[in-house]
């Protein structure tokens, strides 16, 4: 048979983490209000995640409601750990989650990680590839093509 390409094996690995994931949550809510699951941090993989989860809500038999804001990998990293969001003009850092899941081009410190295990805030970090980067340039004097910039 065909192998699987390595972006098609990510895509299914993140498929099923993020389905893992809703599972426990579906179990204990089956005759609850609509289940609803957050998210927010970096852009990159937005698209897929988004994608990710409308399959998703297709497919669960509970009323759900899945979302991802794509807002930057520092201010996933702050929602999620409750960290340096203002309230009411105050700055808190109270290890309150404003969502139920993060994404980051960079992991959370072991620094943070450990201040917010000891407060009984325990994570999981799942490093993950879901596209590639391209380098482009525009500099002037620099040819495109084969004469040009070559990586």
């Amino acid at each position: 048979g065909r192998r699987p390409t390595p972006s098609t094996m990510n895509l299914r690995t993140a498929t099923s983490i993020l389905g893992t994931a809703l599972v426990g949550t579906l179990a204990s809510a089956q005759n609850a209000e609509p289940l609803g699951i957050s998210g927010s941090g970096t852009t990159n993989p937005s698209k897929c995640f988004w994608h990710i989860m409308a399959k998703l809500e297709e497919q669960i038999k509970l009323p759900s409601r899945l979302s991802y804001r794509a807002v930057g990998s520092g201010t996933g990293q702050k929602e999620f750990l409750g960290k340096g969001i203002e309230i009411d003009g105050v700055e808190t850092d109270n290890g309150l989650a404003y969502n139920d899941f993060g994404s980051g081009d960079i992991p959370i410190s072991e620094e943070d990680k450990t201040k917010f295990n000891d407060m009984g805030v325990d994570f999981v970090q799942l490093p993950f590839v879901l596209s590639a980067v391209n380098f482009f340039h525009n500099i002037p004097g620099v040819p495109s093509g084969k004469m040009g910039l070559n990586m």
